[in-house]
């Protein structure tokens, strides 16, 4: 990885690459499920790391490439099936465990009331939070982009992302808590 980002060295870059190559695509055929479309995803992974890890301070090659590929791929379901979902009580984001799209309890096709919540709770929201939730749920940007925009690291990132649905979620609560109250 040194000899990549120091140099340039892209037959190094291919060398790491092809040991973690049956990971990336064990990932992109979990999310995308066609053997076609994840040697696609894989192919364009590689052509992503190669222009992105320069730029960025990566201490676990692995763990960073499972997150690219997740990403990855999440974007490529999202672009495909026209898919804005919005998560405010993710456990995956909580434990460490991956993330299914199926796990996602809260969606963009609610009354207009709880989208009326959200959108004054969002403003609420500490600055950095606002912004990383808006990129990833409404922009819908991967954790490596809405790093490279705000300039923040990807623990940043994440940590802003997660907080803010907490935030979110426990406004949202208190102002339905607070509305049934005046109606009874």
């Amino acid at each position: 990885m040194d000899r990549f980002r120091k140099g340039g060295d892209k037959e190094a870059l291919g060398t790491l690459f092809l040991r973690y190559m049956e990971l990336v695509y064990g990932v992109c055929l979990k999310y995308l499920a066609q053997a076609e479309s994840a040697q696609d995803a894989v192919m364009d992974i590689y052509e992503h790391i190669n222009r992105k890890l320069p730029e960025h301070e990566v201490e676990n090659f692995g763990a960073w490439l499972y997150m690219v590929s997740k990403n990855h791929c999440l974007q490529l379901l999202r672009k495909k099936n026209n898919l804005l979902t919005v998560s405010l009580d993710d456990p995956g984001m909580q434990n460490g465990r991956e993330l299914h799209l199926e796990d996602d309890g809260f969606d963009l096709d609610m009354s207009e009331d709880v989208m009326d919540q959200l959108h004054l709770c969002l403003e609420q929201l500490p600055e950095k939070q606002k912004i990383c939730i808006q990129m990833f749920y409404f922009e819908k940007r991967s954790y490596a982009d809405i790093c490279e925009a705000t300039q923040l690291s990807m623990d940043n990132v994440r940590s802003n992302i997660q907080n803010g649905r907490r935030n979110l979620k426990k406004c949202i609560q208190t102002k339905q808590q607070l509305g049934s109250g005046n109606d009874i």
